[in-house]
């Protein structure tokens, strides 16, 4: 094993230093403010729309004969596959009606159990003289003020009545000041009906314009109101065998319940994810029918200006998945879905559903709506058969990744902790060992890289998609290990340059080709969790800052390349993690440029005082700052997280964002990364105990990078522990391979010491 030399520290003025942080920040500023992708043109508005939400509705349930209305409305509409998520880790009926009336994530009032027991047995409206309210109103306003969302209940209803009493405020003005009349168009209300969509259709005080329990009141409702919501009366799911569980109450205790909905509570003890059951459950088939009849008496009635939007609007059990959205009618042409809030063809969000709702009818959208109008992707070829086999697939791609993740995560830390205790042995050990430590080392560090790469092929669908993902997994894992031991690669850096420079080059190809990897691996978030669609998770950005920051500090950079070498490796880097039509992470932007300022500081020797740590501090809020600005002036339809982020910052709602975020970063301590996390630390303490740090830049820039990368990704990102995780994963061990055992002068024993000593000359005998 070899030692990484000492370099040469590079003469630094101030002049230019401060010319490379000027041109750093404004490559960076200027790239993270790039117009993100072009958004489909918005539709024309339609006379009306009709929401029409079938709980538990999935892909596998819409068949040419058992289902022909939502089979033919599939082939004559446009689709996509939609994320009910909303609070927890899955989403029962009431709180998919109360998301959908208030355009943002809200949960139930009653109990979420794992066959959604309670949160289906809704209440229906209570009328007096033809004015309906919401009895549980109350209730589920005071539910939702623990989630630190800033659901606004009945946000949809309180849009277009603003918009209403603005049209009726323009015309009294034109009248009063003598001009011609403007015209007030009636129908400006929401109407309910059925008791799921009575929670829709009300306003913030939990009052209803028109309510109705059957569908044989839906010309009265489209005679009133231009919105109207539908309920059934129907939730789709399997026959539960397995009594409920309804004495824990995860709403209440404000739990992201990952554990619940197993084998034991979702009776799925013998189905693959996504996998349709060779023969179909009886009750399931009758609630499928039952809902299709329905949707074919809505589909009957509506008008030739209006539209029809159906959707599975929420899980019939745990655990979640993703649900079907079809959208008909006037001016929508046959094809796909997508939403500025996905930014994937093909995915959708619950939210999304009302601010469609609100762009048919031409209101605005309130601050409070976190959804986005869907756009249609026009395709002359879209058929039924098409639509629902997409679906079918993305729906048990999903599903697959949801069942590998917990495993994959327990697996990185176990191995981790082994590669911790290689790591110490590799760098304060004895010879015995060392190769297996190494090969440890590197093959730990490569599993996070394989997890991305098993993304490229649809394991998903295969007969055991669970025993593929892990075959990918250790062919990945033994794929790198034997290329980083080959006799050419092995010495000195090069294993490290070649892993980590293999995890930077796959994500960043990822990125630029449409992110499509991480999605269908738990290297990135699952589309039914409805977190990301596109760009950079969190878990892919750990692994891809942790390889820039090994590239930075040990390439062999001569002359002026070291300098401007990484400044042009960190501004790529950024803008691949950043950029509105690449990563899109805003807590990742933030982490990359502080991390990456402080490691090029002690690159080029540097001395990281308290003033240096707070210029890269205010350097990367200063990128920060000036991309969220720059994306915030951008059309709403076409901001990213920056400039959500500080929309929330000027209307007053970062603090909940950011209380909600912190919420999540505290509640990962504890789960499976926490212990390669502890490992870290432990095993750091003791290679400072017994060898002494290794003084050189290249090493101290490596060290101090990563350890920024893990601990600010960790305080700024609502990933929390799993930042550290992954960054040492793949950290940890390369940078011990890097460094090496230490060097030890050959013993020289006792008798060769006394003979090697020199001989003071003596007198002469005779």
């Amino acid at each position: 094993m070899t030692t990484v030399a000492p370099r040469a520290r590079v003469p630094w003025g101030r002049s230019r230093l401060r010319l490379a942080a000027v041109a750093a920040l404004a490559a960076c500023g200027g790239a993270l403010a790039l117009p993100g992708p072009a958004q489909a043109a918005p539709e024309p508005e339609a006379e009306g729309i009709i929401v029409v939400g079938v709980p538990g509705l999935a892909w596998s349930d819409i068949d040419e004969q058992v289902t022909p209305n939502l089979w033919e409305l599939a082939g004559e509409g446009a689709s996509a596959a939609m994320s009910a998520r909303t609070i927890g880790s899955w989403t029962c009926p009431e709180a998919a009606w109360v998301s959908l009336g208030a355009g943002e994530r809200a949960g139930g009032a009653a109990p979420r159990d794992a066959q959604c027991e309670a949160q289906s047995q809704l209440q229906a409206p209570v009328g007096d003289d033809g004015a309906w309210s919401v009895p549980a109103w109350p209730d589920l306003v005071e539910a939702n003020t623990a989630f630190n969302y800033g659901a606004r209940l009945g946000s949809l209803a309180d849009a277009v009545a603003v918009m209403a009493a603005e049209q009726e405020a323009a015309a009294a003005e034109a009248e009063a000041n003598g001009e011609p009349a403007l015209e007030v168009e009636a129908g400006s209300c929401v109407a309910g009906i059925g008791d799921g969509a009575a929670l829709a259709a009300a306003d913030t005080e939990g009052r209803i314009t028109f309510w109705a329990p059957g569908l044989d009141a839906l010309p009265a409702a489209m005679d009133t109101c231009d919105i109207v919501i539908v309920d059934p009366g129907v939730v789709i799911g399997d026959t539960a065998d397995n009594a409920p569980d309804t004495a824990t109450d995860y709403d209440q205790l404000g739990e992201d319940d990952t554990e619940v909905g197993t084998e034991e509570t979702s009776g799925a003890e013998d189905e693959e994810p996504g996998e349709i059951a060779p023969e179909a459950d009886p009750v399931r088939a009758a609630a499928a029918q039952a809902a299709d009849t329905a949707v074919g008496d809505v589909n009957e009635q509506l008008p030739d200006g209006w539209r029809l939007m159906v959707a599975g609007i929420a899980d019939a059990s745990a655990p979640s998945a993703l649900h079907p959205v079809i959208y008909s009618g006037a001016g929508i042409e046959a094809g796909g879905l997508t939403s500025s809030t996905t930014g994937r063809d093909g995915y959708v969000q619950l939210v999304d559903l009302t601010a469609t709702a609100l762009a048919v009818v031409g209101a605005d959208l309130p601050g409070t709506v976190a959804g986005a109008p869907v756009s249609v992707l026009p395709d002359a070829e879209h058929t039924s058969a098409g639509a629902v086999a997409t679906g079918i697939d993305e729906t048990a791609a999903s599903s697959a990744v949801a069942d590998v993740s917990w495993p994959f995560y327990v697996t990185l830390s176990a191995v981790g902790c082994l590669m911790v205790a290689a790591a110490v042995w590799l760098l304060c050990g004895g010879d015995r060992h060392r190769t297996l430590a190494r090969t440890v080392c590197v093959a730990v560090a490569a599993m996070p890289v394989a997890g991305v790469a098993a993304g490229i092929p649809p394991w998903w669908r295969s007969e055991q998609p669970t025993l593929v993902f892990w075959a990918l997994i250790v062919a990945g894992v033994a794929v790198i290990t034997v290329a980083a031991s080959l006799p050419w690669t092995r010495h000195g850096v090069r294993p490290t340059l070649l892993v980590a420079g293999l995890a930077a080059a796959l994500i960043a190809i990822d990125q630029v080709s449409g992110a499509t990897w991480p999605l269908h691996t738990p290297m990135g978030y699952t589309a039914q969790a409805g977190a990301r669609f596109t760009g950079l998770g969190n878990y892919a950005f750990s692994v891809f800052a942790a390889a820039v920051i090994l590239l930075v500090a040990f390439v062999p950079w001569r002359g002026r390349a070291r300098i401007w070498g990484p400044i042009a490796i960190g501004v790529c880097a950024v803008v691949i993690v950043g950029a509105p039509n690449l990563g899109r992470d805003m807590g990742g932007t933030l982490t990359l440029v502080a991390a990456g300022i402080l490691t090029c500081l002690k690159l080029w020797g540097r001395r990281l005082s308290i003033g240096a740590i707070g210029a890269a501090g205010g350097i990367a809020l200063g990128v920060f700052a000036v991309a969220g600005f720059l994306d915030y002036l951008r059309p709403e339809a076409d901001q990213t997280h920056l400039g959500r982020f500080v929309a929330s910052v000027l209307d007053g709602s970062a603090t909940q964002i950011l209380i909600r975020k912190a919420d999540a970063a505290i509640g990962t301590i504890g789960n499976s990364l926490t212990w390669i996390s502890l490992a870290a630390v432990i095993g750091a303490i003791i290679i400072w105990r017994k060898r002494a740090p290794v003084r050189t830049d290249a090493v101290g820039a490596a060290v101090i990078g990563l350890t920024a990368v893990a601990l600010i990704g960790a305080l700024v990102n609502d990933s929390g522990i799993a930042i550290p995780g992954f960054t040492i994963a793949l950290g940890f061990g390369l940078l011990a391979i890097t460094v090496g055992p230490a060097r030890t002068a050959p013993a020289v024993p006792d008798l060769d010491r006394a003979a090697a000593r020199p001989r003071t000359p003596g007198p002469a005998t005779s």
